[in-house]
């Protein structure tokens, strides 16, 4: 099993993405976007865990990482795979979020260090890829996220969904649940705006929480097998984050 690792970001150094563009020389890639990209021409290499170098700019560093090279064209990193309830996402302190867990090849949260870290330089996209329990299949489509630094408590930034389909569950229209620009909350660290800790609250694990009843991503999975992502009840036995830099010239 594919194993999490996460870096301490020391000082921006090494290949890095600047303005969407992949500047790698011939040299080891710094994300998903860039992966197989060489003297100007992008190879499309299969999806699957990647060792990605000089990770978020750190000279000689490394991680692994999921890469999906065929959805929306491809250059995304995966942030959070929940699809059979093989790893528990409930019961997480705040340092395990920090940190992430789970496995690549299977369910998994990367981690808000690693994600704050990527969403730090240049503008980048969300994708939710998402299956109901009738077996539809869809997406959903945000083109600004961006997660602050652990000393703003990981604050989340985010644009309305563009997409069609199921209703955008990171925001309302009345903007009494939407999620921009709030902190993440977990059990032990309470930084939603309810009376309860919503992370606590009927075990919906760690969020970007305003109050609790509007996406339950990271609660524990219900009698259908299976979790809800938004207060409308729908049922998702599968769904999938990943990220990608807006402007990646690679699709």
């Amino acid at each position: 099993m594919t194993t999490i690792i996460t870096l301490v970001i020391l000082v921006s150094l090494g290949i890095v993405l600047v303005d969407g563009e992949c500047q790698t020389n011939g040299g080891p890639i710094d994300n998903c976007c860039c992966l197989g990209y060489n003297n100007n021409n992008y190879n499309v290499k299969s999806s699957g865990v990647y060792t990605i170098n000089n990770f978020c700019g750190v000279k000689d560093s490394n991680t692994r990482v999921y890469c999906d090279t065929t959805s929306g064209g491809g250059g995304w990193t995966i942030i959070e795979r929940r699809q059979d309830e093989s790893v528990d996402f409930t019961n997480r302190d705040w340092v395990e979020y920090e940190d992430g867990f789970g496995s690549l090849d299977g369910e998994f949260w990367l981690g808000l260090r690693s994600i704050h870290c990527y969403t730090s330089h240049a503008n980048w996209e969300l994708r939710i890829d998402y299956q109901l329990s009738n077996g539809t299949k869809s997406y959903l489509h945000y083109k600004q996220f961006s997660v602050g630094p652990a000393e703003d408590q990981y604050r989340l930034t985010i644009s309305r969904s563009d997409s069609v389909g199921l209703s955008d569950p990171f925001n309302d229209n009345g903007h009494y649940h939407g999620l921009n620009n709030m902190n993440f909350t977990s059990r032990d660290r309470d930084n939603d705006l309810s009376v309860d800790n919503c992370a606590i609250w009927d075990n919906n694990g760690g969020w970007w929480y305003k109050r609790c009843s509007l996406i339950r991503a990271h609660s524990y999975y219900n009698a259908k097998n299976a979790i809800y992502l938004n207060s409308q009840g729908l049922a998702l036995p599968f769904m999938e984050m990943k990220i990608r830099p807006l402007n990646c010239k690679n699709r």
